[in-house]
């Protein structure tokens, strides 16, 4: 769970870096089940050899031909795909996502090491995980990876709509959705796909910019639509107008998230902050208290029994 700064409202718990994390899982993904002509076996030779492109691309051209009901065909494509790309040393100031490279003597910053993507490839990457999504819909890390691309490459309406889709297959094929390698989903879909969004939603929230705290809307608005059983949007959506100042507002999305909740104690130390703040003294008391009720040892506590020690003092 990511905790902000004592004097903010606090997040709901994170999965991981999502994006990242979902494609990235994709990445790795073990490719090793037995096929007619193995391919996922001679494809990680070619990765563990680190065969040239001119090698490795028409084999991932044949995998996919000759084993078309092979979505690890797919997802290897795409992997390769989006990870091509040069490594960049410059004499600039690192920015997001690179290294920093320090003189051996002084210690101080002289440059950064960075990864650029080449573009074209990037888009053939979810060209395919796009196909794949119509070929395999049922499996929802595909669906993910594409999304990520999408997040990944500033294309916002086409991960909203990305994530929509996915979201309305899940809901149409609850019985028969997959995650990584083909597995069943660790979680209820009800409970698996919120906490997706939720990830997805957050990516935003922490550009700390007008612009992606309303895409950070969009995301958690079209979660707690889809999921009105699950409290983590709902918190989202407090987090939104609290970032906008609108304290009313934020009590009121918080106060949905604890009716579907009310055992979530982050929820209900949003709910006295936010109390506090509307110069509510007695409700926030009562959320406070109710926090460190119902998890005297949990980790939200010791923030809770701070707030209550300033309110008595006022």
């Amino acid at each position: 769970m990511l905790q902000l700064q004592p004097e903010q409202l606090l997040k709901t718990r994170v999965p991981n870096r999502i994006g990242a994390t979902l494609f990235i899982a994709l990445v790795f993904l073990d490719l090793g089940r037995a096929g007619a002509e193995d391919y996922a076996a001679r494809y990680k030779q070619f990765q563990e050899q680190k065969a040239p492109d001119a090698q490795v691309e028409p084999f991932l051209n044949e995998w996919r031909e000759k084993a078309p009901n092979d979505p690890e065909a797919w997802v290897a494509s795409a992997n390769h795909y989006f990870n091509k790309g040069q490594v960049l040393i410059s004499t600039k100031p690192p920015g997001k996502g690179d290294f920093s490279v320090n003189n051996a003597k002084t210690g101080k910053q002289a440059g950064s090491i960075s990864f650029e993507q080449d573009k074209p490839s990037v888009k053939h990457a979810a060209d395919l995980l796009q196909e794949a999504t119509t070929k395999f819909p049922d499996r929802l890390d595909i669906w993910c990876g594409l999304a990520f691309i999408e997040q990944e490459s500033g294309d916002f309406d086409g991960e909203a709509l990305t994530l929509g889709k996915m979201v309305a297959y899940a809901r149409d094929h609850p019985a028969t959705l997959k995650w990584l390698k083909g597995e069943k989903l660790p979680a209820s879909a009800d409970q698996f796909i919120p906490d997706k969004l939720h990830s997805y939603a957050l990516y935003y929230e922490k550009k700390e910019n007008p612009e992606d705290d309303k895409r950070f809307m969009q995301i958690a608005t079209f979660s707690t639509e889809q999921f009105p059983n699950h409290p983590y949007a709902f918190n989202d959506v407090a987090m939104y107008y609290s970032l906008q100042n609108d304290n009313a507002k934020t009590r009121e999305w918080l106060e949905k998230a604890n009716k579907i909740d009310p055992s979530d104690t982050l929820v209900m130390t949003n709910l006295g902050y936010v109390c506090a703040k509307l110069g509510d003294t007695a409700a926030a008391r009562k959320w406070y208290e109710a926090v460190i009720r119902v998890d005297p040892n949990g980790e939200h506590t010791e923030r809770a029994k701070e707030a209550l020690g300033k309110l008595k003092k006022k």
